[in-house]
């Protein structure tokens, strides 16, 4: 090899400063580095052995290991051309007049130099030029994410001179040398990892997935400056030392050990130890269940509201965690609110797995309003010392939240994850680095809450990345108190990729509580034992016109009630009319259009004051009126309840909110009652009209739960009798067809994983969803949501905080927010930059039946000149509100308010 041409080549250059850069051969050789020291000291064992199973030609995890050294050392090959060497010349002083010294000319424009980006180049060298296998060369093409590998040999074609320079007079000695160059490199490569092109493994796209997330991590810790510092020109490259520079990046970047149980959950005593309360019966057929095959599969746990199946998930998490060798959990939830809410439970839970430090992770759009989160925050694992491994079960100072995990992209690297289903669903979008969620989700086990929220659009994304967790063998848990049958059945199909009737050992479809398990193609069923009683609920019809008087006569002597309906402009109209019917009582309004501060105190002062906790005082004379978000979040006990016709799952989930749990009632709510609500003119449905129809038809007097779950449930989803059909059907049939094509647009294809055929990543990448928050919402199908700011003009120069005004009017003090202004005029400091962009809300399309989306954006495109550079809100819109807190927007008059939040003026 040519050593003086090959330390020649520059891999990274410092734009600040010309004197300093970073050398192809130590680049190649930090990201080999980081890429063995992640294998061996960060990867679970699971995702080891998947590797090891999924790559032919490979014997052991020290084979993998040196696999993984190759295609780090690999990665940046087709930095080895004159149109890259050219581009990062201007950076490095005299780099260019060095390089032409040793008789390489980088000289020329390249005017098509974007055609043939590093990761493309790296692929046609590998692939077209040496012969090095595509299962590897695409590794290679995919490190910077998605890319279009379709036509490699166009490129020698089209773009020759990005590959051999444009010297005319001296092109075949040119061209002799770049290929020496590229040969020598690709021949010390395999030399120094002990393999030879016959060797070479041809690892399956499962193992492609894997392998690229764990490339694309290792080369973005090696090309970040802080943990891999530039060199000085003119410093003898043979001097560096390389493994002394990657000992220094793995100290300092401090990543927590793998994960071990230390004392696993199998048993009633540990049980109560970790969770501060004694098993139930049902989770502790749970635990011994998954104890004696604790195996990779599926499990599907379908119980009553408030049973506890959280705990009884965690506890087979870890028994799952020990057996399989996975590094860790992730927990999806529907919603932010329901992420937050449980956030403390698991970290609590986490600190009790492991003694070492291990990092956690809260992921969704507001993390910065969890005042638990943003206490944990602790920077880089190796900072912290060892007096704060002491143990302290209350503070959980072993688990942290790591700094190098926070990226957006990052997230699901984490030991322990909670958070939004979306962060589970992404992993099928076709979207540039989706790599890294398959990375981390490959490691861990999986929990799946509250599976029955999920439409017929998101439950395309959710299956299909079922079957990529069933391919790399991630043990799922999915809990759902109201599953329909058919969902269950499509869940387990997905998981196995297997179409068609799935066999079962119990076909006892109404058993409730139930644990339905698939593991190696069996699925088996096994009824649970229910510690709690059935309760039975009364189930009343009123009309609008009557709540009032209804809500007087529950209340006389006290209590709460909560009025669900299924719209948020309808919870407003309620709000408002009880506000001014019932001045006696004190009306909160719960939705999710309101500023996230305001939101994340309303929910606050609700667990206070009719959560578990709460006692006559803070529920007296209390109502709620709200939307889904009360069915779908906190732990909230009401003594009476109202609720808008809604699907049969969901209208049961709503009663869980209904006497949850054990404390004396007033008189008059001693017994539950759940009353149906008629409205006095008909309201937009957000539901399907045929799933409305059977649910009132199956809607017994009384509700017995949770014994009537599961029929009621599958009656109302169950296919109709043919004389049954109607125009309604045929529309929610319709309906549904069109959510599922629609969403297999940049759906990642995954039912030709076992297809040899198909043995290539860019066969399932074959397309980009992009990489923007745009993208990352098509996972759900949603109308189109704007997120904006909010905040009150003062003056022409100042803008104002418009949250802060939250009271329940008993109970509860102000927060004595400070009212400060910012000026419109000066930059941010760091403390006001994170207030101004907490005041977040989301508009939806409510406000115009015109809608256009373009002018919105236009109008709402006013965040100060000074604001535009910082970093929170960079890209940020802004909805100005005058002095009566009002703005007009496309034509529209808005208003907000702490009673209503966002409202539309009629």
């Amino acid at each position: 090899m040519n050593h003086d041409l090959m330390n020649a080549l520059a891999a990274k250059s410092d734009r600040m400063d010309k004197s300093k850069w970073l050398p192809l051969v130590i680049h190649a050789s930090d990201t080999a580095g980081i890429m063995q020291k992640l294998f061996s000291s960060w990867l679970p064992d699971h995702v080891r052995n998947e590797l090891l199973k999924n790559m032919p030609l490979i014997d052991s995890h020290q084979d993998v290991k040196r696999f993984c050294e190759l295609i780090a050392l690999l990665h940046d090959t087709g930095k080895i051309t004159p149109s890259f060497q050219n581009m990062i010349a201007k950076n490095i002083e005299n780099h260019a007049d060095y390089m032409y010294s040793l008789g390489l000319d980088i000289s020329g424009k390249f005017r098509d130099a974007s055609k043939s980006p590093h990761k493309i180049a790296g692929y046609t060298i590998l692939q077209e030029i040496n012969k090095i296998p595509r299962e590897i060369s695409v590794i290679i093409g995919f490190h910077h994410g998605r890319v279009d590998l379709s036509r490699p040999d166009e490129q020698l074609d089209l773009y020759r001179r990005n590959y051999f320079g444009e010297n005319k007079t001296d092109r075949k000695a040119q061209e002799k040398l770049w290929r020496e160059l590229w040969t020598d490199w690709i021949s010390y490569s395999l030399e120094k990892t002990g393999f030879t092109l016959e060797t070479l493994p041809k690892p399956n796209v499962k193992a492609q997935m894997i392998l690229t997330g764990l490339l694309i991590m290792a080369d973005w810790v090696a090309s970040n400056t802080y943990y891999c510092p530039y060199i000085n020109i003119g410093e003898t490259i043979d001097t560096v030392d390389c493994k002394q520079r990657v000992k220094v990046v793995w100290d300092r970047l401090g990543l927590p050990k793998i994960l071990e149980i230390e004392d696993c959950c199998d048993s009633p005593e540990i049980f109560a130890e970790k969770f501060g309360f004694d098993s139930n019966s049902m989770q502790r057929q749970v635990m011994e269940i998954v104890s004696q095959n604790p195996c990779s599969g599926l499990y599907i746990l379908e119980a009553p509201m408030g049973l506890g199946k959280t705990e009884a998930a965690l506890s087979a998490a870890e028994i799952l965690i020990d057996r399989t060798g996975s590094g860790g959990i992730y927990f999806g939830l529907p919603t932010q609110a329901t992420a937050n809410g449980i956030f403390g439970r698991i970290k609590d839970w986490a600190s009790k797995c492991d003694s070492e430090l291990h990092s956690i992770r809260l992921a969704h759009g507001m993390t910065e309003l969890n005042e638990e989160y943003k206490a944990m925050f602790h920077g880089k694992a190796s900072e912290i010392s060892p007096d704060s491994k002491e143990d302290d079960e209350n503070n959980s100072k072993n688990i942290i939240v790591h700094e190098w995990f926070e990226g957006r992209k990052q997230a699901l690297l984490a030991d322990f994850v909670i958070a939004t289903i979306d962060q589970f669903l992404l992993a099928s979008l076709k979207q540039k680095h989706v790599m890294l969620r398959h990375l981390g989700l490959s490691g861990k086990v999986v929990i799946l809450d509250e599976c029955h929220a999920y439409d017929s659009y998101m439950n395309v994304y959710l299956d299909r990345t079922l079957t990529w967790m069933g391919a790399y063998g991630v043990p799922v848990i999915v809990l759902s108190a109201t599953l329909p049958p058919r969902r269950r059945n499509e869940l387990i199909r997905a998981y196995m990729n297997k179409p068609g009737k799935i066999e079962c050992d119990d076909d006892d479809t109404l058993a409730y509580p139930v644990l339905t398990s698939a593991i190696d193609g069996k699925v088996t069923r096994i009824p649970l034992s229910c510690d709690r009683a059935d309760k039975r609920i009364l189930v009343e019809s009123i009309d609008e016109g009557d709540l009032v008087g209804y809500l007087r006569g529950k209340l006389d002597d006290g209590g709460c009630v909560a009025i669900i309906v299924n719209t948020v402009a309808y919870a407003q109209e309620l709000s408002r009319m009880l506000k001014s019917e019932l001045k006696d009582f004190r009306i909160v309004c719960f939705h999710s259009r309101f500023i996230a501060t305001d939101r994340a105190e309303i929910e606050k002062k609700l667990l206070r004051d009719v959560g578990k906790n709460s006692t006559p005082d803070t529920r007296d004379k209390l109502i709620v009126v709200g939307t889904q978000v009360i069915e779908q979040s906190l732990d909230l006990d009401f003594d009476t309840m109202v609720t808008e016709l809604c699907p049969m799952d969901l209208l049961l989930q709503r009663s869980g909110r209904l006497h949850r749990h054990d404390r004396k009632r007033p008189t008059s709510c001693e017994k539950p009652v759940l009353a149906v609500l008629r409205p006095s003119e008909p309201k937009r449905s957000i539901y399907d009209e045929w799933i409305l129809q059977r649910t009132q038809k199956y809607l017994p007097d009384v509700l017995v739960v949770p014994s009537d779950i599961p029929e009621l449930v599958s009656k109302v989803y169950a296919d109709p009798e043919v004389s049954e059909q109607n125009e309604a059907y045929t529309e929610y049939c319709k309906k549904i067809e069109e959510k599922q094509y629609k969403a297999e647009k940049y759906c990642i294809h995954s039912n030709m994983l076992d297809q040899s055929s198909k043995n290539l990543i860019t066969k399932f990448l074959d397309d980009d969803v992009g990489n923007s928050s745009d993208a990352e919402a098509s996972v759900r199908d949603t109308e189109e949501i704007i997120e904006v700011l909010v905040l009150q003009e003062k003056s022409p120069n100042s803008y104002g905080l418009v949250s802060g005004n939250i009271s329940f009017d008993v109970m509860s003090e102000l927060d004595g927010k400070e009212k400060k202004l910012f000026d419109t005029t000066s930059e941010l400091s760091e403390n006001d930059e994170k207030r101004v962009a907490s005041e977040r809300l989301k508009l939806h399309q409510f406000f115009s039946e015109d809608y256009n989306f373009e002018k919105v954006i236009q109008q709402l495109d006013v965040l100060p000149k000074r604001w535009k550079n910082a970093k929170l809100l960079r890209n940020e819109l802004l909805l100005v509100l005058d002095e009566n807190m009002e703005a007009e927007l496309i034509g529209k008059r808005l208003r907000y308010s702490e009673d209503f939040g966002l409202e539309l003026l009629q």
